[in-house]
């Protein structure tokens, strides 16, 4: 009895998890083509301490220039990710279509 209680259990728990459906992507997670690439530099703290990371941004680019840039995240927080991620955007360029606001990340990587 206790094997049929578990088995059916563990059914209901497939049949949840198949239902999830997939993330929503809107125009604001869109890829971006880059004209000119963000010209980006391990900040000196993390290459010091030799950390990789990423710094996630908001932009809102008009005919392909990228503004008004946020951080939304840096991973990990306090080796200057985010705020080299902003830096490299200064001089960044997107195709000219790209148009409106645009949430994408950046990786910064030791060798």
């Amino acid at each position: 009895m206790h094997l049929i209680a578990l088995l059916s259990a563990l059914t209901v728990q497939q049949a949840e998890m198949s239902v999830t459906p997939p993330p929503f992507t809107s125009a604001e997670e869109a890829p971006i083509t880059w004209a000119r690439n963000p010209g980006l530099e391990m900040p000196g703290r993390a290459l010091q301490a030799k950390v990789s990371g990423s710094a996630t941004l908001r932009c809102n680019f008009a005919a392909g220039i990228p503004r008004d840039c946020l951080i939304i995240a840096e991973r990990p927080v306090g080796y200057g990710f985010g705020m080299e991620a902003l830096r490299a955007m200064r001089t960044a360029r997107a195709e000219e279509s790209t148009n409106g606001h645009r949430r994408f990340s950046v990786v910064f990587e030791t060798h």
